[in-house]
């Protein structure tokens, strides 16, 4: 197991069983069992089945709120190597799928990273370090650093996957469609729980703001913001005809790639060329940059991946062909720009 994990798994597990959902992310309704990460006593040595099999406790409990172990660790248990649940941790070692959000590193204090993965790589576990661009934000780490449920409800949202919309994150709902697109929601999903690349895109249903990108902003607020906030840079809108107000941060939101005067060097039929793309908010549904589609925007999720990669600050390195991967498909950094800027060779 990756991590400083101790514990050993059975191999067929009460939580396994749990972990099936019909519909909607995990950890609600039905997939929603206290006894997988719960324990009355700290006593427990027999399952609930006859199977016997249940998650193990940690050595140093009891826990804080009943856990079974410390809050990394557990949610590890389940989200590490395992073929019934999501692998957030390091590389994919439980399903075939490139991961949408892709894997998460650990402070090294705290465990051992898989190689390729560190905390220059992306979200950092453990990690006591503010976040970049924090500005004014109320977040500030525990004393165990950053955690899962820093992002993630552990008792479910309505949110997609989960997230939080309490504390810091209040009004920050990022909402998602099932199955059939509703472009009125700010996620798409092909089928429930869906965790790869491909079953996942992102609608705009406010052309002027991402709610993705507000929920990051939670954290990271200097990064994010309208054309022409101070922190920004840019006009009202993202359109100018003159540059008497240059971009200071990469817009989020509100400036679809192509757009006359918006950046003077972003090209729709750059973007629209390549086989490969990276992902984009589009208010109409298609993300394709083709003709009749001139309203896809870039946001977080077009340059970095959520939880991390191989790649440094998680981002996407996308030469536009070739196999993809979660770090891209071969490429290096000015690929990532070229994407949808046609500076440079």
């Amino acid at each position: 197991m990756k991590k400083r994990l101790t514990l050993v798994l059975a191999a067929v597990m009460v939580v396994g069983a749990a972990s099936v959902a019909v519909a909607g992310d995990f950890h609600s309704g039905a997939s929603l069992v206290c006894s997988d990460c719960h324990v009355a006593h700290y006593s427990q040595s027999h399952g609930y089945t006859t199977s016997g099999s249940f998650v193990p406790l940690g050595t140093a409990g009891p826990y804080n709120d009943l856990l079974r172990n410390d809050e990394v660790d557990l949610c590890l248990s389940c989200h590490n190597d395992q073929s019934w649940a999501p692998d957030v941790f390091g590389a994919n070692g439980g399903t075939a799928h490139l991961r949408e959000a892709g894997g998460l590193n650990i402070d090294p204090a705290h465990g051992t990273n898989d190689p390729g993965y560190s905390p220059i790589s992306g979200h950092t576990l453990n990690s006591t370090a503010l976040p970049p661009g924090i500005g004014t934000s109320a977040y500030a780490p525990g004393a165990e650093g950053l955690v899962c449920t820093n992002c993630h409800a552990q008792h479910g949202t309505t949110n997609y996957r989960n997230l939080l919309n309490r504390g810091i994150f209040t009004g920050a709902s990022v909402t998602y469609a099932i199955g059939t697109n509703d472009l009125t929601k700010d996620v798409f999903e092909r089928s429930a729980a869906a965790y790869a690349e491909s079953d996942v895109d992102f609608n705009e249903p406010d052309t002027r703001a991402s709610a993705y990108a507000n929920w990051c902003k939670s954290c990271h607020q200097d990064f994010h913001g309208q054309g022409g906030d101070p922190n920004m840079g840019g006009q009202m809108g993202g359109v100018t005809s003159t540059n008497t107000n240059p971009w200071k941060r990469h817009p989020t939101a509100d400036v679809n790639i192509g757009t006359t005067g918006a950046t003077y060097i972003s090209s729709l039929t750059q973007y629209a060329s390549h086989t490969n793309k990276v992902k984009v908010l589009d208010s109409q549904g298609l993300w394709t940059g083709a003709t009749g589609d001139e309203t896809v925007t870039p946001s977080c999720m077009s340059c970095h991946k959520a939880h991390g990669n191989m790649n440094p600050f998680g981002l996407i390195f996308m030469t536009g062909t070739g196999t993809r991967t979660e770090e891209g498909d071969g490429g290096v950094y000015k690929d990532l720009c070229r994407q949808c800027h046609i500076e440079g060779a």
